[in-house]
């Protein structure tokens, strides 16, 4: 089922080797989010149990359990709100030992193992460095430099690059009838099929027009109207900073490059936004909102604070 994975060759022909037993050591997929990862270990972990066919929608009980997430063979284990703690990865170590059920190996995914504790990642070492011959590991993060290099060191390293905008608008189609809506949502997710399909799902166009009146009261000096935009976004406000980098992009972008705006649909309204403020002002607001987004990841400031401070800042006199 390899072969179903498009647009990531060079990832592919590395889990060839692992599906024909000649790398078994513990590999790191580093890509953004949505470029294919979980998906590729998937399809490979498919063609190692496979009973059956081989065929993608091979109807054979290995395949069946892989799809339905329940195989007794392959365990995931994902970050989600909190980080990956030691008793989660202790589970893992002891299951690691255990002898497979019915494939070959007994496969382990580890998704977002770049937020996996010190203490986590230590009790994780011995067992990474020496895994039994039984049993495979497949760790996903964003990006190798935000792994513990106690950990990257001990995996081989494959690398998901984020997908053409072609094949990504070639997705978004079968969804959205609109070609500029399909355009923007797929620039929006910026290479990456899932996230643009998420995003379409949730309609999210509208909290990238809430994004956009941040940036109108902002330059007119609203700001109690800011204020109040800013705490009903709320929890919503991280995905909305990322929706204004995107907007602030296009409104620098505008009269030099039209056609390579993400959000196409407020060409218009963004040209308007251009000449409340300088270049300069514009670039400001960028870099500092991605300082503020990159600090709130690593430690949970006032976010609504934060942003508050620097639209006004940014807008005073």
């Amino acid at each position: 089922m390899l072969t179903t994975v498009r647009e990531q060759d060079e990832a592919v022909r590395f889990l060839t080797k692992v599906l024909e037993g000649t790398y078994t050591s513990p590999l790191l997929l580093v890509g953004s989010e949505g470029t294919g990862r979980k998906f590729a270990v998937r399809c490979l972990i498919q063609d190692l149990f496979c009973s059956g066919t081989r065929a993608a929608d091979c109807p054979c009980v290995d395949c069946e359990q892989v799809r339905k997430g329940v195989h007794p063979d392959y365990q995931e284990l994902a970050a989600d709100e909190k980080d990956i703690g030691i008793d989660a990865v202790r589970s893992i170590v002891e299951a690691a030992y255990s002898y497979p059920s019915m494939a070959r190996y007994r496969v382990f995914l580890i998704d977002g193992v770049d937020r996996m504790t010190t203490a986590a990642a230590n009790a994780f070492l011995k067992t990474l460095e020496e895994p039994p011959a039984t049993t495979l590991f497949f760790l996903l993060a964003q990006s190798p430099g935000a792994v513990l290099p106690t950990i990257r060191s001990r995996c081989g390293l494959v690398s998901f690059h984020t997908l053409s905008e072609a094949y990504v608008l070639s997705k978004l189609q079968q969804y959205e009838a609109d070609p500029t809506k399909a355009l923007v949502y797929t620039r929006m997710g910026e290479g990456s099929v899932g996230r643009s399909i998420q995003f379409w799902g949730s309609g999210r166009l509208a909290l990238r027009d809430k994004a956009l009146n941040l940036l109108r009261l902002a330059a007119a000096k609203d700001v109690v109207g800011l204020f109040s935009l800013v705490d009903a976004l709320d929890k919503e406000l991280p995905l909305a900073l990322r929706f204004i980098d995107q907007l602030l992009h296009d409104i620098l972008m505008i009269s030099t490059l039209p056609d390579k705006l993400i959000n196409l649909d407020l060409q218009e309204v963004l040209g308007k936004l251009r000449v409340c403020a300088s270049g300069a002002v514009w670039h400001g607001l960028m870099r500092q909102l991605r300082d503020v987004r990159l600090s709130y990841q690593k430690v949970k400031i006032n976010l609504g604070f934060h942003v508050k401070a620097i639209f006004v800042q940014t807008f005073a006199g």
